[in-house]
């Protein structure tokens, strides 16, 4: 079974890099006035580092929005092997489910939001803005022990 990231969860990434852009632009305003405004050598040194913190960021994220609209993770479920794999532009990982010391399932208003694997060895897998999550995880669910599986209502990024 294959399941992808939704439209909607991309929009909403969008709309993040859209806000960070505002605040690096605000901010370099605000910096640009305090340089214009200045009147001493010492009242010019943090207006320049501002605008040289702030400027590069808002001209890097164009770029990242190009970024995220090439390259959304696919995920691969194969049920009969236990197994998925997470395929992101030409790489590929592979997690047998057996694997898994805990399964998170996180709910905001009995709407699955996330889904959250922390395996043997530590690594965490965040399963999020997939279509079809619920589907996802009742299989998840039913591969994975039940004293292995929590049910938070509590949403932490």
């Amino acid at each position: 079974m294959r399941f992808r990231i939704t439209t909607e969860y991309i929009k909403k990434q969008n709309r993040k890099l859209i806000l960070i852009a505002l605040f690096f632009f605000l901010l370099s305003v605000v910096s640009l006035a305090m340089l214009l405004d200045a009147n001493s050598m010492s009242e010019i040194i943090i207006p320049i580092i501002g605008l040289y913190l702030f400027v590069p960021k808002i001209f890097k994220i164009p770029g990242t929005f190009k970024e995220n609209a090439k390259s959304q993770p696919v995920l691969e479920l194969n049920e009969s092997e236990g197994k998925f794999s997470i395929s992101h532009k030409a790489d590929v990982v592979t997690v047998d489910i057996a694997r898994f010391k805990n399964l998170r399932l996180q709910y905001i208003s009995k709407t699955l939001k996330s889904i959250i694997a922390t395996t043997h060895s530590g690594n965490v897998l965040r399963l999020e803005g997939y279509e079809n999550l619920e589907a996802l995880a009742s299989i998840l669910e039913r591969l994975t022990p039940s004293n292995q599986i929590t049910y938070a209502k509590f949403y932490h990024h």
